[in-house]
C-alpha cells in the first residue's frame, strides 16, 4: 500500500500547535509521513523541530485587530507565502491537508485548494477563529473539539481536541521541585505565552497560600518569567516556570487548576477530571473563551476578568479547596481524538 503524505499547518499559540504536533504522532504510528508547515522564528518551529517532525517555515503575518501600519505588508507576505506553500505541496505531492487554526494556516490551505488537495480542519473552540471559518467552505470534514453551530452539519465530526497526554498516573516528584508530597498544590496556567494580568493577580496571594501548607505550581510563560521568578526567589513551596514537558505529571499532582479557558487547557484539564477556577480572555476573539469555559462548569467557577481581584482569587481558591466539585464526569474523548481523526482521514483518501 502506498505511504500516504499528510501537510498539517497549525501556528501562533500552543493551543493551535498541540492538537497539531498529537494528530502528526498519530499519523506517524499510521505510518504516514508528515510534513508541518509554519512560521519562520516561531513558538511552532521550536516546538516542532524538537519533536523530530518535518517542518517548513513560510513567512506570513496575521491580521491585528487594531488598525496599525504592519497591515501594509500583510498582500505582499500572503502572496509570497502561497506561492511558497505551492512549491512545496509540488515537492511533497501530499494526499492531504490538515488545516488546525492560526493564520499561518491560511496559504497552506489556499494551495490546498488550488492544489485540488483534500482538506481537513480541526477547530478547538466553541467559536471558529477566522481562519478555520474562511477554509471551512473548502473542507471535506470539520473535526470539533468543542460542539457548535458554526459549519456546515453535513461535514461536521464531534471528536474532542487532541491531547498530549496518556493518561497516565505518574506524579512529579515533589522533593525535586521543593514541594511537600503531604501538601494540596495549586496550579497556575496562563497558557504558551503566560498570563500576565493572572501573574499580576496571583503574586500578592502567595504568602498566604504558603503559610496555610500549601504547595504552587506555577507556569509563568516566557514572556513575564522574568519579573515573577525574581518575585519567587527563595520562597519555599513555589516550582515556576516558563515552559515544561512534565505537564501531564503536574496535573496528576494537582488539586485545582488556575487558567484561562483557551480549549486545550480546558480539555486537559477536563481529562484530568481536576477543579478549576477559569479567567476567560476577554480580549478573545468573539468572547470564545467564554463560551469555551461554560462546558467546564460542572467543575470550575467562572470569573470574569474584571471580577478579578487579589482577594476574590484567594476566597474562591479557599472555596474550592474546603468544598470542591463532587462526581465530575470521566471524559476520554480528549484522549480518543487524534486516533478518531487521523482513521476518518485516511478513510477519506
Amino acid at each position: 500500500m502506498k505511504q500516504k503524505k499528510i501537510i498539517i499547518s497549525a501556528g501562533g499559540t500552543g493551543g493551535h500547535i498541540t492538537p497539531a504536533i498529537a494528530l502528526a504522532k498519530e499519523f506517524l504510528k499510521q505510518n504516514c509521513q508528515i510534513l508541518y508547515i509554519g512560521n519562520k522564528n516561531s513558538l511552532e518551529e521550536s516546538i516542532v523541530t524538537s519533536e523530530n517532525i518535518k517542518f517548513k517555515a513560510i513567512d506570513v503575518q496575521k491580521l491585528y485587530r487594531k488598525l496599525t501600519f504592519k497591515h501594509l505588508l500583510f498582500p505582499s507576505k500572503f502572496i509570497r507565502s502561497v506561492i511558497k506553500v505551492l512549491h512545496i505541496f509540488k515537492e511533497f505531492k501530499p494526499d492531504a491537508f490538515i488545516g488546525i487554526g492560526g493564520f499561518v494556516s491560511g496559504p497552506a490551505a489556499l494551495a490546498a485548494s488550488l492544489r485540488k488537495v483534500p482538506i481537513f480542519l480541526q477547530e478547538q473552540n466553541s467559536i471558529p477563529g477566522l481562519t478555520n471559518r474562511l477554509i471551512g467552505k473548502k473542507a471535506e470534514n470539520i473535526f470539533l473539539g468543542i460542539n457548535n453551530n458554526e459549519f456546515p452539519a453535513e461535514k461536521v465530526i464531534f471528536s474532542g481536541n487532541p491531547v498530549l497526554l496518556q493518561d497516565h498516573k505518574e506524579k512529579i516528584a515533589y522533593q525535586e521541585y521543593g514541594l511537600n508530597p503531604h501538601n494540596k498544590t495549586i496550579l497556575i496556567l496562563g497558557g504558551s505565552q503566560g498570563s500576565y494580568f493572572i501573574n499580576k493577580s496571583f503574586e500578592p496571594i502567595v504568602d498566604e497560600l504558603l503559610s496555610n501548607n500549601l504547595n504552587i505550581i506555577w507556569q509563568l510563560g516566557n514572556y513575564s518569567y522574568q519579573e515573577f521568578s525574581e518575585k519567587l526567589h527563595g520562597k519555599q513551596g513555589v516550582y515556576a516556570f516558563a515552559y515544561t514537558n512534565e505537564i501531564e505529571k503536574i496535573y496528576n499532582s494537582s488539586n485545582l487548576v488556575i487558567a484561562r479557558a483557551g480549549a486545550l487547557t480546558l480539555a486537559e484539564i477536563e481529562t484530568k477530571r481536576i477543579p478549576a477556577i477559569l479567567i476567560p480572555l476577554p480580549t478573545a476573539a468573539k468572547n470564545h473563551q467564554v463560551h469555551n469555559a461554560l462546558a467546564l462548569k460542572k467543575q470550575a467557577i467562572i470569573l470574569p476578568q474584571n471580577q478579578v481581584t487579589s482577594q476574590s482569587l484567594l476566597e474562591n481558591i479557599k472555596k474550592i479547596l474546603q468544598k470542591p466539585p463532587q462526581n465530575i464526569p470521566y471524559c476520554s474523548r480528549h484522549l480518543n481524538a487524534a486516533n478518531m481523526i487521523v482513521k476518518n482521514v485516511l478513510r477519506r483518501i
